[in-house]
């Protein structure tokens, strides 16, 4: 009897341990992974309630990527691209998965959006919109503002879209007094939506409404994180370039947007190894939409 007793006592010491360690365990979500705190906070939608993914974009599950790899990921944007070839087909020979919004209607416009997309690069239009101190700062041609009405508003996106057919996705160049709009992004947005495009939010206002009415219109969106090189200056673009790793290695996703000025040019170089390494990953805009920390799909 004393032994049966001794017996029972230690298996019952081992059940209790076992459930002490079970519930200490992350419980998993319905597809087996441990669920992560955060993936649906304010602002961000998690993968499941993404609709679709843009036109031309292959279908996938970005949270399924994330957490089987664990491989924090950042979008580049390069900005402003169409005045001149040289520096984005140089920026396009790194070895990176960089993402080009094309300004229409300049010199280099179809021939850059063709070559870059030959290339396998990601292609967006780079829409010129009204900034706040328009008219001594001009967008250039092609420009939404205030003063339009939507269908002209329509009409200009169209045709600026017309200019850069690989584009798969739209951002805003300038834009601080048309992104506050929600009349001026509405018709923005409707094209984009009409089209089955993104739509990348470049944040050069706080006041912009441009993301969040993208979600509300179920377009698949996203959000600027860093500007690498609004100081033209190698040190703080480096420090940037380090700022966005470490908000990709706490958000698990960010986007950065860059110019291709020479210093930048330089700083991304230098940077190609870094940004190359097992612990990063660069991918196209287009792959963090409806990404946890990355925006609407």
């Amino acid at each position: 009897m004393l032994v049966l007793a001794v017996l029972l006592a230690v298996s019952l010491a081992a059940l209790r341990h076992l459930d002490r360690r079970r519930a200490a365990a992350p419980s998993p979500d319905r597809r087996g992974r441990a669920s992560r705190p955060g993936a649906t906070r304010a602002g961000r939608h998690p993968a499941s309630q993404a609709p679709g993914l843009p036109r031309g974009v292959t279908p996938r599950d970005p949270d399924w990527v994330q957490a089987g790899d664990g491989v924090p990921r950042v979008a580049i944007v390069i900005d402003d691209v169409g005045f001149e070839a040289g520096p984005a087909l140089e920026l396009s020979r790194l070895g990176l998965h960089l993402t080009f919004a094309i300004l229409p209607h300049q010199r280099y416009t179809r021939s850059l959006a063709a070559s870059l997309h030959a290339a396998g690069h990601e292609v967006i239009l780079h829409l010129p919109m009204e900034p706040l101190a328009y008219p001594a700062l001009r967008p250039g041609e092609g420009a939404v503002s205030e003063a339009m009405s939507p269908t002209d508003i329509a009409l200009a996106v169209a045709r600026d879209l017309d200019e850069v057919p690989e584009a798969v996705g739209v951002n805003n160049h300038m834009g601080s007094r048309a992104t506050a709009d929600p009349r001026v992004m509405r018709a923005v947005l409707e094209v984009v939506q009409r089209r089955g495009l993104y739509f990348l939010d470049s944040r050069t206002t706080r006041e912009t409404v441009g993301f969040e009415m993208a979600q509300t219109m179920g377009i698949p969106a996203l959000e600027r994180t860093i500007f690498l090189d609004d100081r033209r200056e190698a040190s703080y673009i480096e420090g940037q370039v380090r700022g966005l790793l470490r908000k990709a290695r706490e958000e698990g996703t960010a986007v950065a947007i860059g110019h291709p000025d020479p210093v930048t040019v330089e700083v991304l170089k230098r940077s190609v190894d870094l940004l190359s390494s097992d612990e990063i990953r660069v991918v196209p805009a287009s792959e963090l939409v409806g990404a946890p920390g990355g925006g609407s799909g």
